[in-house]
């Protein structure tokens, strides 16, 4: 029995935008080359955890926010963290606009029946091709 399996392309594209602009923001820092193999090693890691998403999340929660006093300091620092969020919120677009295509991706592969080693190669290689992507734009604009 053989099982059909297409490729995602659209949500794979735009994972690779997603790469593209944030590599073209790496090529902006002051040390672009660290920050590109620092973005690397990010994007394969990412690649690693959304292979297997926290599907216990709830049951965390309850466990770790049992007392009330422990619930309170948690919607403090997640209203700390908001705020700092939308203070540099410059910053961390990239990231959840990265997140969420990886995410979409993951998802379709997973539709696809797309196996777990080949979901991995997937989003890293979208991932790299559209880091070295927007980095090469980044240096471009330069010269």
């Amino acid at each position: 029995m053989k099982i059909n399996r297409e490729i995602p392309w659209g949500s794979l594209l735009l994972l690779l935008s997603g790469y593209t602009v944030f590599g073209h923001f790496l090529a902006d820092m002051n040390s672009p080359r660290f920050a590109l193999t620092l973005g690397a090693l990010t994007a394969f890691v990412a690649a690693l955890l959304f292979l297997h998403p926290l599907t216990g999340l709830g049951k965390l929660m309850q466990r770790r926010f049992k007392s009330d006093l422990l619930g309170i300091l948690g919607l403090l620092f997640l209203a700390g963290f908001i705020s700092i969020l939308l203070n540099w919120l410059k910053w961390f677009m990239p990231f959840f606009m990265i997140l969420s295509c990886e995410a979409l991706a993951r998802i379709d592969l997973k539709s696809a029946r797309v196996g777990e080693l080949e979901t991995c190669f997937w989003l890293t290689f979208s991932a790299w091709l559209g880091l070295g992507l927007g980095w090469i734009i980044g240096v471009w604009e330069f010269y």
